[in-house]
């Protein structure tokens, strides 16, 4: 039977706390577990929005995340409720350990008067650059941006998804400090995945109507620019998407998997432990072969994996009268084909793809995401259920980049 899920309204926040850790040497993915199991869901009971965590790409001892209120009056009584807390109190001296500074915090509010939120706009690569102005980001500012910034950034692919700026109050919550005196302004860009990110920067870096902007935009500022590039967390990825709505019915078309059809090679990651809470990933790396059949009707692949020394077999079908396709996996270890499969179709550029199978003894409903980008890269992720497509815990993801 197909489950009904009703799209949950988007958390948004008029008050943001851009919030950036300095960890002791190789502490990172020890508070970044810690956080995911013990901290994100009693913040979220108190009314808090968590609106991402990331792992800073340039430095291996950084971890940024994004923290709303419903509005500044409410800030003080969500955050003395939670460091007042039982979680906190519990857990404080394992996190505080792996801390060598947590005050590099930004006090900020929507530059626009709406609500912040990048749900539905997250992706696996982000990047937060930072402007700290000469003076507050006024309306005038918002023009120039609007005019001068944001037509050069976006003809290079990097059109801003969110913008913040300074909420110029004293803390309310002084137990916890914040960069006070500052006109910061920050803007969100999005990118599928670390390579377009590079292209991006390629185009900027040889554009004129870039380097002359620039010049002109650093008259404004205190300092240089500064640039976070950011991969979001899979949980964080997960809580910004719309739910999975479990079904047997998706429906796709022909040649939804043409563009498979080459060489590939992959970053994986897959979680050790699933269905427990874990966010302990084990990265691997995979070789790909696919090759498009009966004018589209059907098609194959095999993935190799070198440091795990197995492999897989993808056989999929598309029923013409269904309008939907049928994917069955084998894997070298046992030989066994997941009957009855996944069924599903892609809309535009996801593809998602249900069904049922057992996790050891544990029945499970499954998905398969596929998101095409462009025609070079491509990444697909596996999650289960374990409680009949309430939730959902995704446990392999992996990006593929075309080789030929």
């Amino acid at each position: 039977m197909d489950q009904a899920v009703a799209t949950p309204a988007v958390e948004t926040s008029p008050v943001v706390e851009l919030r950036q850790y300095t960890l002791h040497p190789g502490k990172r993915d020890v508070l970044m577990t810690m956080f995911e199991k013990k901290f994100v869901k009693p913040q979220q009971e108190l009314g808090i929005h968590l609106h991402g965590e990331f792992r800073d790409v340039d430095d291996p001892d950084k971890f940024v995340w994004l923290r709303g209120f419903r509005n500044l009056g409410e800030r003080p009584g969500a955050l003395e409720a939670f460091y007042g807390g039982p979680a906190w109190k519990e857990n404080r001296n394992e996190a505080n350990a792996t801390m060598v500074d947590s005050d590099n915090v930004l006090l900020l509010q929507p530059a626009d008067g709406e609500g912040f939120t990048l749900a539905r706009k997250m992706t696996a690569t982000m990047v937060a650059t930072i402007y700290l102005l000469q003076s507050p980001a006024d309306a005038a500012f918002m023009r120039y941006f609007k005019e001068r910034v944001v037509p050069v950034v976006t003809q290079a692919g990097a059109p801003p998804v969110a913008e913040l700026k300074t909420l110029a109050v004293k803390n309310n919550f002084p137990k916890l400090p914040i960069r006070e005196g500052e006109n910061a302004f920050v803007w969100f860009s999005a990118f599928d995945n670390d390579d377009q990110l590079k292209q991006v920067v390629e185009k900027l870096d040889s554009s004129p109507a870039f380097r002359a902007m620039d010049n002109d935009l650093r008259r404004q500022l205190v300092a240089a620019p500064v640039h976070l590039i950011l991969h979001p967390t899979q949980q964080a990825i997960d809580r910004s998407r719309e739910p999975y709505r479990y079904s047997l019915d998706v429906k796709g078309g022909l040649h939804d998997f043409d563009f498979e059809d080459g060489e590939w090679t992959s970053k994986q990651w897959r979680l050790k432990d699933r269905g427990v809470g874990s966010n302990d990933w084990e990265p691997f790396t995979g070789k790909h072969w696919a090759r498009v059949l009966l004018g589209g009707v059907a098609n194959v692949d095999t993935v190799e994996f070198p440091e795990k020394g197995w492999s897989g077999s993808t056989y999929r079908h598309f029923d013409k009268a269904k309008g939907q396709w049928s994917i069955y996996w084998v894997n070298s270890r046992d030989g066994r084909m997941d009957y009855p499969g996944q069924v599903g179709g892609f809309t535009g550029n996801v593809g998602l793809f249900y069904g049922n199978d057992k996790d050891g003894d544990r029945p499970v409903r499954v998905v398969y995401r596929w998101e095409k980008q462009g025609s070079s890269h491509a990444r697909w992720e596996q999650a289960f259920s374990y409680d009949d497509g309430k939730t959902w815990e995704t446990n392999w993801v992996m990006e593929m980049t075309k080789v030929r």
